[in-house]
């Protein structure tokens, strides 16, 4: 009787142990000490984003860098340096330029033609200001292979918002000539003349803003040849003479479609007189001449042919040839001796 008892007595003590606990944490729990006037919060926030606007391309021009003539749609030299002129206004500040980027191609007679970096550095440019690390820079990300040539940047500060950028570029002896449709249109911001290099400026700021325009400009046709040295050959009377391989190096520079052809005098006069040798025995070999061409008929084509013009060269500074011979079909009865006769190359450019 006594250990229930016992038993009774602790149970009581543990729910009146865990009612006190129960009560003692209500109590501190739901404390109203009196009159609460004042309540704080400083966990949320304003945010208040600044909108980086478009830019606005108050003015561009294409120019002679050395005087400043303006040669937007007009016609500009190969071998000369031009520069691109851009004057544009930041809403904001002029940190928010990222980047002029300067696109130009040859429309290829389409004017849905857009810029193309793997056509060719004869074909299209690609120059850029750049200005996304604090320090602007001018960089020319396509041609790569010295088709044009990078010049310097110049970039003026208006005032806060508005700078003027030029940068500079020469065109080399191949970049692609371009003489329109015949008329120049004197429209801004527009492509309408076939024929001719389109070019597009955009303006990005740092919110991802483009602003853009366009216009053309054309190329004058350029070729320029040499030839390394003369050639010798020998053989007997009834044999071929045939000069060696790689003897001499045919060089040049074009930027349009052309025709490559050499011919000689009438006969190869002996050196000293008493005989000759009719052109009719000298043959041609190499370029892009299959098998041989005769001299009989006073020309021989290597590069292109009497009814087409070979294709212009979409990359590339300059072209060479060393792999030109002559064969000469010495007839029987010839006097020995030194037989000599200029030849004369051509290179004609297409001029349709």
């Amino acid at each position: 009787m006594r250990r229930y008892v016992l038993v009774w007595f602790l149970a009581l003590l543990v729910v009146s142990a865990i009612s006190a606990i129960t009560e003692k944490d209500f109590i501190i729990i739901s404390a109203n000490p009196g009159h609460i006037d004042v309540a704080y919060e400083n966990d949320t926030y304003l945010n208040v984003t600044v909108i980086a606007g478009p830019a606005t391309i108050n003015s561009y021009d294409l120019q002679v860098a050395s005087t400043g003539v303006s040669k937007k749609n007009d016609m500009i030299d190969v071998g000369t340096e031009y520069k691109f002129v851009v004057n544009v206004t930041c809403p904001n500040t002029w940190q928010e330029i990222d980047y002029i980027n300067i696109t130009a191609w040859y429309d290829q007679g389409d004017e849905n033609s857009v810029y193309n970096g793997t056509a060719g550095g004869n074909l299209n440019m690609f120059l850029q200001y750049k200005n996304t690390t604090g320090t602007a820079e001018y960089n020319m990300l396509w041609p790569t292979g010295g088709e044009v040539t990078k010049g310097t940047m110049t970039e003026t500060v208006i005032n806060e918002t508005t700078h003027v950028v030029e940068l500079r570029f020469t065109p080399q002896h191949q970049f692609r000539s371009a003489p329109g449709d015949g008329l120049w249109s004197n429209a801004a911001n527009t492509t309408d003349d076939l024929r001719s290099w389109n070019f597009k400026i955009e303006v990005t700021t740092s919110s991802g803003n483009i602003t853009w325009v366009k216009d053309e400009f054309g190329v004058y046709r350029y070729c320029e040849l040499s030839v390394s040295s003369s050639v010798t050959a020998s053989a007997l009377p009834g044999h071929r003479a045939s000069t060696q391989l790689g003897a001499l190096t045919i060089t040049y520079k074009v930027n349009a479609p052309y025709k490559l052809n050499v011919t000689t005098n009438e006969t190869l006069q002996r050196v000293g007189g008493g005989d000759s040798i009719s052109r009719d025995f000298i043959n041609v070999t190499g370029g892009d001449i299959v098998g041989e061409d005769s001299l009989n008929d006073g020309v021989a084509y290597i590069k292109g042919n009497a009814s087409s013009y070979h294709a212009i060269h979409a990359s590339g500074t300059q072209e060479s040839i060393n792999d030109v011979q002559y064969h000469c079909d010495i007839p029987f009865g010839t006097l020995s001796g030194v037989y000599s006769s200029r030849l004369y190359y051509t290179l004609s450019l297409d001029t349709s």
